[in-house]
C-alpha cells in the first residue's frame, strides 16, 4: 500500500482501489443479493461512527488503471452469455464519487447487465456524476444510496439538501442515527425536503470508529412505529451473518 500523498492520479484512467470482494449486499433495498463490492480509499467526512476507516486514513490503497478494476469485476462476478453469474456491482469507499470520472470510464466497459449502486455520503455534488453517467441513471441501472449525516456523525450536513432534489425513484436515502436527536433531525428533514427517492432508511449506529456504543434496534423499530413513519429500519445483515468479521466479509 503507498500513502495517499505519494500519488497523483489521472482521472478517468485510475483509481486508489482499497479492496474488492464479493459478498451478499447487507444493506440497502437490494439486502441479501450476491454483490462485487468495490470499496475506494479517501473521504471528504471524517464520522464518528465510521465501520471503514481503513478506506479513509491510513494509505491502504493501491493506484490501479480502469481496464484492470474492470477486469476484476468481470471475473469476481463469474458472469456468462447465459446470463448467470453476479449482476450488482456496489461501488463504496470511503467515498467513492471523489473519483467519479475513473468510475464512469469503467461503467463503459462493462456489460449493460449489470446494476450498479453507490454508497455516497451525500456531500458530493450529485449533479456532476450524473452527467458523466446518464444513460445509466435514465435506465435506472445505477442508483444512489445517500446518507443525509445526522449531528451524531459530528458531520454536518450541507449539500445533501440539494442532492435529495436531484435523487430519483431508484435512489435511496439513509440516515445513520445514534441517538433520539439523530432520530428527530432525520423527521424533521424528511418533513422539510421534498425527493423523489422511494426508499427512506434509518440504520442505527453500531459501535465502531469512536464511538463505542450503539442505538439499540428494537428502540428504533419503537420510535418508528410510534410515529407510523414510512421508512425502512435497516440492520446490517452481513454483521449478522459474520459477527465479530470486519474486512471482506
Amino acid at each position: 500500500m503507498q500513502a495517499q500523498g505519494a500519488v497523483a492520479l489521472r482521472k478517468g484512467e485510475e483509481l486508489l482501489l482499497n479492496e474488492m470482494y464479493v459478498s451478499v449486499q447487507g444493506e440497502s433495498s437490494l439486502v441479501g443479493l450476491p454483490t462485487v463490492f468495490v470499496r475506494l480509499y479517501a473521504c471528504n467526512l471524517r464520522c464518528r461512527w465510521c465501520d471503514s476507516m481503513y478506506a479513509v486514513e491510513g494509505g491502504e490503497f493501491t493506484k490501479v488503471h480502469v481496464d484492470d478494476v474492470v477486469r476484476q469485476i468481470r471475473e469476481l462476478s463469474g458472469s456468462s452469455s447465459d446470463g448467470g453469474g453476479i449482476r450488482n456491482i456496489c461501488w463504496t469507499g470511503g467515498e467513492p464519487l471523489l473519483q467519479g470520472e475513473s468510475i464512469a470510464a469503467a461503467i463503459r466497459r462493462l456489460p449493460d447487465t449489470f446494476v450498479h449502486s453507490f454508497e455516497t455520503d451525500g456531500e458530493v455534488d450529485l449533479r456532476a456524476f450524473d452527467a458523466l453517467a446518464s444513460d445509466e441513471r435514465d435506465s435506472g441501472r445505477l442508483r444512489y444510496v445517500m446518507d443525509v449525516k445526522c449531528p451524531g456523525s459530528g458531520m454536518k450536513a450541507e449539500k445533501a439538501y440539494a442532492n435529495l432534489g436531484i435523487l430519483r425513484e431508484q435512489d435511496e436515502v439513509k440516515f445513520v442515527l445514534q441517538n433520539r436527536d439523530d432520530y428527530e433531525f432525520a423527521k424533521r428533514v424528511l418533513a422539510s425536503y421534498g425527493t423523489k427517492a422511494q426508499t427512506v432508511l434509518f440504520s442505527p449506529v453500531v459501535a465502531a470508529h469512536t464511538v463505542s456504543t450503539g442505538l439499540d434496534s428494537a428502540r428504533l423499530a419503537e420510535w418508528i412505529l410510534e410515529d407510523r413513519l414510512p421508512v425502512r429500519l435497516q440492520l446490517q445483515l452481513h454483521k449478522l451473518i459474520w459477527p465479530g468479521r470486519e474486512r471482506r466479509i
